[in-house]
């Protein structure tokens, strides 16, 4: 039977492995010189040091898929430690649920989005969109049949591609919620929590901002978070009284910037801090020696590099000036 209870003093090989791993991420300097290269096979070749393939020959659409297929790579290998597997399902699940989201909006459009599926799912993409489209769902988790079921049944009872979103991300924080529970681990836990809480900031804000119906927040709300969704339904849209119901410390920098973003002030700003919430929660163990924290570090910076990776190139791919894509990069990360 496979284990999912998570001891830090499991992952003390793992943790050794991951900070050699470390080594070898991108770094600010090397993305400097990407940025000036003068030319976009100059700038690919910097990232052979970094263990990517050689991606000058590629288009837009091959870097995806290569950045997809490393992306895949690296679950895998560091899946064969089997005390670390739920913790890169984590990471995996986001990909599952951005596939049925595509796939369901796709049928509703009549379009084929299958160049847009990622390979960095628990379920590959063709696996997937097979079993989508046959209908023969029997093999998938049954976490996954749901989403499709429900989601294709909100966006054929509703025509809106927004409410069937939110059917599947409810499910996928409820997955990621029991995921993280059945590890027992109370930093994979509390890493969850956090991401909930952060989406439930965002939605709440965007929700104000839009003026949205209470009866549209309440169904876009998704349980799990240190925040209660009857704390959050409490507040007033004018974001009044928010920094007592989302007490976590790593989200306080977003927090601070609600009443600014709720004024008509940018979004960037405030998306920017949630999505470094997660960063900062796991800041404090940059020095520790093993554990779920070190796991869970690494694979937010390989998310960080990947995107790093798809502006760059592809800004180069385009033409836009690196000014521009520097720029761009400290909007998302800095």
């Amino acid at each position: 039977m496979t284990k999912t209870k998570i001891r830090d003093t499991d992952l003390v090989t793992l943790s050794a492995t991951i900070r050699f791993r470390e080594t070898k991420l991108l770094t600010e300097d090397r993305i400097e010189r990407m940025l000036e290269a003068t030319r976009f096979e100059d700038a690919a070749k910097q990232l052979e040091e970094c263990g990517y393939p050689d991606l000058s020959g590629y288009d837009v659409f091959g870097i995806e898929d290569a950045l997809s297929r490393r992306r895949a790579e690296i679950y895998d290998e560091l899946s064969k430690t089997e005390t670390a597997r739920p913790i890169v399902n984590l990471f995996r699940l986001k990909f599952d649920y951005h596939n049925v989201k595509t796939l369901v909006k796709s049928m509703g459009a009549n379009e084929d989005a299958t160049r847009i599926l990622s390979e960095s799912g628990c379920v590959g993409a063709t696996e997937l969109t097979e079993a989508f489209i046959s209908g023969e769902r029997a093999e998938l988790p049954e976490s996954l049949r749901t989403a499709i079921s429900e989601g294709v049944s909100t966006l054929s009872r509703t025509s809106n591609p927004q409410l069937s979103d939110v059917t599947a991300d409810r499910l996928y924080y409820r997955e990621l919620s029991a995921t993280a529970a059945a590890t027992k681990n109370a930093t994979v836990i509390g890493y969850v929590k956090l991401l909930i809480d952060g989406a439930n900031l965002r939605t709440f804000v965007r929700s104000a901002r839009t003026k949205k119906t209470r009866e549209f927040l309440t169904g876009a709300l998704f349980d799990g978070g240190n925040a209660s969704k009857k704390e959050i339904l409490e507040l007033e849209y004018t974001g009044e009284g928010v920094l007592t119901v989302f007490r976590e410390p790593q989200l306080y920098e977003a927090v601070k910037l609600v009443p600014q973003t709720l004024g008509g002030g940018t979004q960037t700003e405030f998306e920017r801090e949630i999505d470094n919430a997660a960063t900062r929660y796991t800041e404090s163990v940059k020095l520790a020696p093993f554990g779920a924290a070190v796991v869970l570090r690494y694979l937010l910076s390989l998310d960080w590099e990947m995107t790093a990776v798809r502006m760059i190139l592809s800004g180069h791919i385009a033409g836009v000036a690196a000014k521009t894509i520097r720029e761009r990069l400290r909007e998302a990360y800095v």
